[in-house]
């Protein structure tokens, strides 16, 4: 991987690894022992999650911490900015929903809109409007479930505490736009049909939290819910799927900046693949076997082990993988070439199809769908699941930076081709190697693909008719950067100058390079 221009890509994202974001989402119910929730569209123009059902949510203000000291009764139950949180929750609940959860005085319904329009053009704050009414919030309100980390491969991290409440009876829900499109409540069963059906996304964690939800109702499963949110804390993987048959399992890898994760995946229901096992530390390996245990404890069972490539950050753990398990191990035949001391069982060919049995809803015949492309390296495979549409696609494009194409092994025409394959094919997630994955995954390699082309041009601006060397080359397209990072973008400059030379607008001379 190289940051290209996005110029400052590698700081920004080394800030967001400092960054911690801290959130709240509210879990709404109606009366006691009522099985529904409350979930809520985000807008789908929304950089975070934007089109994915949730709970709602938002960050901690500064001002939640004057609310908490200033308007909240608290009950010693938590410590730390425990408060705030609770305090942040009535809050955004009541900017997005207009529940209003203080207690004193009933409000009139026009009295709360006229506050919730003004708090929403910030010409008053909710502490100022629980001031001018005398009211107040108690923490026996808001059940504490668990707070939770978001990953670390998802370099802007947010601490957000879940927290359950109930609404009341003169209380009603009313979305306005905004932030969030829509809104109603919906049994967790209910949801997590729709989702498997592909009718809607639903934002992670929650296809985990829905799931043990629907054993029960809110409050039989306060006390799981810690449970939960301690195992995860302390490391055990997240089941982190976008869309069903997809888990998602980022692995600490040695890498290229700014990524610190490799993701391995796990395709299919009751059949699984497992998708690049990167990670050569042990730590990070016996999470990846826990998870694996767990699932054939279930009953389901691991087919095999594909590659998408051969690269080092892709390959780490699956030697130990296979001596665990038993695994046959699959990739293409160019990569075999390239692993001469790992123990295939086969080759993988375009538009070769390997069969993941009944589908999360239930549909027959569904498939992992293999292609190859090549340009980032040789035996470059990407795998699309027949049923969402979803396609893991290696190291042809990131969510987090640039991809180096190197031309020991890489060849930025070829990828180039590939880039425009798979734009031809991607109608749903496009879930990369390193980085979240992107809902609208063909919108994510258009921008690739332009990105590619805006380089290429400001290349051949900088190119002259009199020659000059790369080392010069990379020094002016590259200024701003940093030595280390400069190595990286020799590698890539010299491919896209293959490239240019091959197409007969640049050639070679030995003096350096230049324009034709």
């Amino acid at each position: 991987m190289l940051r290209t221009k996005e110029s400052q890509r590698v700081d920004t994202c080394l800030l967001y690894l400092l960054e911690v974001n801290k959130a709240v989402s509210i879990v709404l119910s109606r009366e006691p022992g009522s099985r529904e929730v409350l979930m809520v569209k985000r807008h789908s123009s929304l950089p975070y999650l934007g089109g994915y059902l949730a709970f709602p949510t938002g960050t901690l203000e500064e001002e939640d911490h004057e609310t908490a000291r200033a308007h909240l009764s608290i009950h010693g139950e938590e410590p730390g900015d425990y408060p705030a949180f609770v305090a942040a929750a009535a809050r955004e609940l009541f900017e997005e929903t207009g529940v209003w959860l203080a207690r004193g005085t009933t409000l009139s319904r026009e009295t709360l809109q006229d506050y919730r329009r003004r708090i929403l053009d910030k010409q008053i704050g909710f502490s100022e409007v629980l001031k001018r009414e005398n009211q107040r919030l108690d923490s026996k309100d808001f059940a504490p479930m668990f707070p939770i980390t978001t990953p670390q491969f998802i370099l802007k991290h947010y601490d957000t505490w879940f927290l359950h409440c109930h609404i009341r009876t003169e209380n009603e829900v009313e979305i306005w736009p905004g932030e969030v499109e829509e809104g109603y409540f919906i049994t967790p069963e209910e949801a997590l049909e729709r989702w498997r059906k592909g009718t809607v996304l639903i934002a992670p964690p929650l296809p985990l939290l829905l799931h043990e939800l629907a054993q029960g109702d809110c409050e039989s499963f306060l006390p799981e819910a810690r449970q939960l949110g301690e195992s995860l804390n302390r490391g055990e993987f997240q089941q982190i799927y976008f869309s069903p048959g997809v888990l998602l399992v980022p692995l600490r890898t040695p890498t290229k900046p700014p990524a610190t994760h490799t993701n391995a995946y796990l395709v299919g229901d009751q059949k699984l693949y497992l998708i690049d096992p990167a990670t050569p530390h042990s730590s990070e390996q016996e999470k990846l076997w826990a998870l694996l245990d767990e699932l054939l404890a279930q009953g389901k069972s691991i087919e095999g082990i594909l590659l998408t490539h051969h690269h080092p950050d892709h390959v780490g753990a699956v030697a130990e993988c296979q001596r665990r398990f038993q695994l046959p191990l699959y990739a293409h035949r160019l990569t075999s070439k390239y692993l001469t001391d790992m123990d295939f069982s086969g080759s993988l060919e375009h538009g070769q199809e390997l069969d993941l049995g009944p589908s999360p809803d239930g549909q027959p015949d569904w498939k992992l769908r293999v292609y190859h492309l090549p340009g980032h390296a040789p035996g470059h495979l990407a795998f699309q699941e027949t049923r969402y549409q979803a396609v893991i696609v290696g190291d042809l494009v990131s969510t987090l930076s640039s991809m180096l194409i190197d031309p020991t092994d890489g060849h930025l025409s070829t990828y180039i081709e590939s880039l425009r394959f798979l734009e031809s094919v991607t109608t749903g997630h496009l879930y990369p190697s390193h980085g979240p994955p992107a809902r609208e995954g063909r919108k994510l390699v258009q921008k690739v693909l332009n990105h590619r082309y805006k380089r290429k041009q400001q290349i051949l601006e900088t190119l002259d008719t009199q020659p000059q060397t790369l080392e010069k080359l990379v020094n002016d397209i590259y200024a701003k950067f940093d030595p280390q990072t400069k190595k990286l973008a020799r590698r890539s400059l010299h491919s896209s100058l293959i490239q240019l030379i091959e197409e007969g607008q640049a050639e070679e001379t030995e003096k350096g390079y230049k324009r034709k």
